[in-house]
């Protein structure tokens, strides 16, 4: 291969919304929300599915929302891997679309698979704008796995996607 030319190689991203949890009546913050039992099952099931498919990532960015995080961390369990690779974006909490795809397109390029666990609307807005427009909703638990043939994450601004798919709890045996 001639020295000016680069060449690209798989990229992927998972974005996953956090998992069902309970009505904000029974906190005193939204960011303190847990999960609930069909939050925690769903999580497991969508996650074994998963990395049954050998989808695996090498890191995992979560918002400080506690539902965020358990369902980061039911992720994480599910693959059996040490939760090192977790790390908590406070800039995740709530954020819109544009932000989460400025921060995925910040990774190091030796990250090949990143997973990241957010809110809406801004995680079904990503989404929509990777998939062209595939989605205008991803429930509770629902993940698009978006793949990508680049060379650095920075360029996820300008590729078009390679493959993609959607899982939706419901749809999960």
């Amino acid at each position: 291969m001639p020295q000016n030319e680069i060449s690209k190689m798989k990229r992927t991203v998972i974005l996953v919304r956090h998992g069902k949890a309970c009505s904000l009546d029974a906190f005193e913050k939204d960011i303190d929300r847990v999960l609930t039992k069909r939050g925690v099952n769903d999580g497991y099931r969508v996650a074994r599915k998963i990395f049954g498919s050998g989808i695996i990532p090498d890191l995992i960015l979560t918002s400080p929302a506690a539902r965020a995080n358990h369902s980061a961390l039911i992720f994480a369990r599910a693959m059996n891997t040490t939760t090192g690779i977790i790390n908590v974006v406070e800039s995740l909490y709530h954020s819109s679309g544009s932000k989460m795809l400025n921060i995925i397109s910040e990774l190091p390029g030796e990250v090949k698979t990143v997973a990241l666990f957010g809110h809406n609307p801004g995680i079904t807005d990503l989404a929509e704008h990777l998939t062209n427009g595939a989605t205008s909703f991803l429930p509770t638990t629902g993940v698009a796995i978006i793949n990508y043939e680049m060379e650095q994450w920075k360029d996820i601004h300008s590729s078009d996607q390679s493959v993609y798919e959607f899982i939706i709890p419901k749809e999960v045996k």
